[in-house]
């Protein structure tokens, strides 16, 4: 799931939420969780003096994903829900699809998405369109790759929205217990009006 809604992108303020992949990803994939996980991070940017917190309970209803929650951003709030749909199941060593509906603070988008498995899934690589009804079109890209098996991933990413530059996000996801409980942590940079950096501590829990 935070395999499916923060990958819209941005805020990046607007965009961050939506895309929604599987932590610490902005950038989605074409997956959906088994039954149930919630996910949460916290963000901190240094352009500002506040941060952000973000809580993502997502449940699989019936073979889409359906993820509820909302975020903080200094003083904001802003409530999101995303149902998230498989064109076509990512398999080991081959290719997946799948489209993405939500509201991100009362905003509509939709995502397109597309991943292909490398190696065993040694290497998945991910890519993302999408568009905001009233922020413009979104894109992103994405690597996950197993650097120790079965429990330390290296990511990058970079992700956009329509007349911004690029953010690159980069960073580790640490399985405690593989496939229920994960930690992570990343640093992300966006380079042009305000040189924005941040930085983000993240938990994902699996049921």
């Amino acid at each position: 799931m935070l395999k499916g809604l923060l990958a819209a992108l941005g805020a990046l303020g607007i965009c961050s939420a939506p895309a929604h992949a599987a932590r610490p990803f902005f950038t989605d994939d074409a997956r959906i969780v088994d039954k149930c996980q919630i996910e949460t991070f916290y963000k901190k940017e240094r352009t500002y003096s506040g941060s952000e917190f973000w809580f993502l309970p997502a449940c699989n209803l019936f073979g889409a994903e359906l993820t509820a929650g909302g975020n903080r951003i200094e003083g904001d709030k802003n409530t999101i829900v995303q149902l998230k749909f498989l064109l076509k199941s990512l398999e080991t060593n081959g290719v997946g699809y799948a489209l993405s509906l939500g509201s991100f603070g009362g905003e509509p988008y939709f995502n397109a998405i597309g991943s292909r498995s490398f190696f065993d899934d040694r290497l998945v690589l991910h890519g993302n369109l999408g568009d905001f009804r009233d922020s413009g079109g979104t894109w992103g890209y994405g690597v996950e790759a197993l650097l120790w098996a079965p429990r330390v991933y290296g990511i990058f990413e970079s992700f956009g929205q329509h007349r911004e530059t690029p953010t690159y996000h980069y960073g580790v996801r640490f399985w405690v217990i593989p496939n229920r409980f994960q930690v992570d942590t990343t640093r992300g940079d966006q380079t042009g009006a305000g040189n924005r950096r941040f930085y983000t501590v993240g938990l994902r829990f699996l049921f």
